[in-house]
């Protein structure tokens, strides 16, 4: 056998392998009929009341615990060009209950778009989460949350268990 004969033999058999194929990749789709309309219901619900007790759900897997909504020891830190920025964040959180664990601050990083309030890891987490969602949720409209970056390490004293560094959103909010 020649090399242009089983050349012609292979693509005869590509070929044909092809045919079959696509001719079972377009069968015909079967089609459900739906009814038309809705179902209308016939005869009455058999359920009767019983004196069992259903238990009352405690809250799914997800939840945590509830937020504390004064006395947390937080620090701010001021993540932009605006003076006084960081200030402007404690005043608002000691008035409103909250423990400041040192002064206001500079942020190691400038430049900061969104405020975000940080929470401390660690075996008190899941407190210092919920904490530090409620004050973003109440004090700085729009902020992200998430667990204390690294680099932050350095200037946030132990005692915070949240720390918010406020950016230009925060700075936007106090002008307008």
């Amino acid at each position: 056998m020649n090399l242009g004969t089983a050349r012609i033999v292979v693509v005869a058999a590509l070929v044909a392998v092809g045919a079959v194929v696509l001719s079972r990749g377009f069968e015909p789709d079967t089609v459900t009929p739906t009814p038309s309309g809705s179902p209308t219901p016939t005869g009455s619900p058999t359920a009767q009341p019983t004196d069992a007790v259903s238990p009352t759900p405690t809250g799914g897997p997800d939840e945590g615990p509830e937020p504390n909504t004064t006395g947390v020891t937080f620090m701010t830190l001021n993540g932009t060009s605006v003076a006084g920025l960081a200030g402007a964040a404690q005043e608002l959180l000691v008035d409103a209950g909250y423990v400041s664990a040192t002064d206001a601050d500079n942020s190691p990083t400038q430049g900061v778009s969104t405020t975000t309030v940080y929470y401390r890891t660690g075996d008190d987490e899941a407190q210092n989460k919920a904490d530090a969602a409620y004050v973003a949720k109440e004090f700085f409209e729009g902020a992200q949350v998430g667990s204390l970056n690294p680099l932050y390490k350095d200037v946030v004293p132990d005692s915070a268990s949240i720390v918010v560094v406020v950016g230009e959103d925060f700075a936007a909010s106090l002008a307008a």
